[in-house]
């Protein structure tokens, strides 16, 4: 893999649950050549974990801030380590 590939998790707050998040990041994700996965967490959150070239990963959250009715209010990231073998994005249920 390239150096320039990170994997990141981050967890978005806002109006993030119920207005097509999951969907339009798997969907950005698929576009954009992103892998890792996307679940809605009991506090009303949304956790990401999103593998790819870093500006790909920044290209991905500013079109879902365009999203509407998407709104998200802050948002945490943190470095993971790669995951070599993984395929794909996903839905985590």
């Amino acid at each position: 893999m390239s150096s320039d590939i990170v994997r990141k998790k981050i967890i978005f707050k806002g109006n993030v649950q119920f207005v097509g998040f999951r969907f339009q990041a798997k969907y950005l994700a698929d576009t954009l050549g992103l892998t890792g996965y996307v679940e809605n967490l009991p506090d009303g959150s949304v956790r990401m974990e999103v593998q790819g070239r870093e500006r790909t990963i920044e290209d991905m959250i500013i079109c879902l801030h365009q999203k509407r009715p998407i709104r998200i209010e802050t948002m945490e990231q943190e470095y993971l380590s790669l995951e070599k073998k993984e395929k794909g994005f996903r839905y985590m249920w």
